[in-house]
């Protein structure tokens, strides 16, 4: 395991230098993830739910919005209006 600050500038890099690349990133920690263009959420080995992260917080509930609930992070993620 690593520390938050440790976990954040390695993921700075990634994003520097694999930003024309396809990267694929398990995580247990969402602000991992948050800035993903997009998220698949796997529950019991099948996928559940894939889109955008604003997108499925957007939705208003699931699997992904409950652990971003849950985590604290809603408040940190800009979600545009549902029209």
């Amino acid at each position: 395991a690593i520390d938050h600050e440790t976990d954040q500038n390695l993921q700075r890099v990634i994003r520097t230098e694999f930003a024309t690349s396809t990267v694929l990133t398990i995580a247990h920690r969402l602000d991992t993830v948050l800035d993903a263009d997009r998220i698949l959420v796997f529950d019991q080995g099948r996928l559940a739910q894939c889109d955008a992260p604003a997108a499925l917080i957007g939705a208003g509930a699931g699997i992904f919005y409950e652990l971003c609930h849950e985590g604290g992070y809603l408040d940190k993620m800009v979600v545009p209006p549902q029209h």
